[in-house]
């Protein structure tokens, strides 16, 4: 059963899903667990989190940094798998998920617009920083393997993931948000993610 701020104003067969993605290391995972401790009723699903446990049962996958070697073939019905699961739930939620993957010189996207179709998504939020930021964050987080080592290899992902979001914008005809998590400035962007949040999510 959804939870009473999430409840739809229509009733339960109107299921609120909220896309929150961006380039990794911009810190969009570490805002929606500060959301989700100010908002403790707000579900939140992670699906790099979904993706590794299926993918621990199906090919005994256990690292994390290894969902982006996945073929494409496999990638898709894991995916799909998880969207099958979030549909049959019938629960408003927020799904944390990238934007693409980058493989080397390859760019894959994190979604399809028949995924995002399919579940009904509402709206995307895009959590920023500048690649300066990102590279710092990076390098500081040792516990993690990323995809890229230097500036002009992050303009170019946050480009990518820009045109990709705003293309299935478009075609989905639903907002963006971009939303910038500078040094210093966590409260600021977890609270102005809670409040389009609870915008979109709370009926009028």
């Amino acid at each position: 059963m959804p939870n009473d701020i999430l409840s739809s104003a229509l009733g339960d067969s109107i299921t609120k899903l909220v896309l929150v993605t961006g380039t990794a290391g911009a810190g969009k995972s570490t805002i929606l667990g500060r959301v989700s401790q100010e908002q403790k009723d707000l579900r939140i699903i992670n699906l790099g989190t979904e993706m590794l446990d299926i993918l621990k049962e199906k090919f005994n996958i256990t690292d994390r940094d290894k969902i982006r070697t996945l073929d494409d073939k496999n990638t898709i019905l894991v995916r799909n798998e998880i969207m099958n699961r979030i549909i049959a739930s019938k629960e408003d939620a927020i799904i944390d998920t990238h934007a693409s993957v980058k493989q080397g010189r390859r760019y894959r996207p994190g979604f399809s617009i028949d995924e995002l179709e399919k579940i009904r998504i509402g709206a995307i939020i895009y959590v920023d920083a500048t690649s300066e930021e990102i590279l710092e964050r990076s390098l500081s987080d040792t516990g993690r393997q990323r995809a890229y080592s230097t500036l002009a290899e992050i303009d170019e992902w946050r480009s990518v993931n820009i045109s990709i979001i705003s293309t299935f914008a478009v075609y989905l005809n639903i907002p963006i948000y971009i939303i910038y998590n500078q040094h210093g400035k966590q409260d600021e962007a977890t609270a102005e993610v809670l409040r389009i949040i609870r915008e979109i999510m709370v009926p009028k």
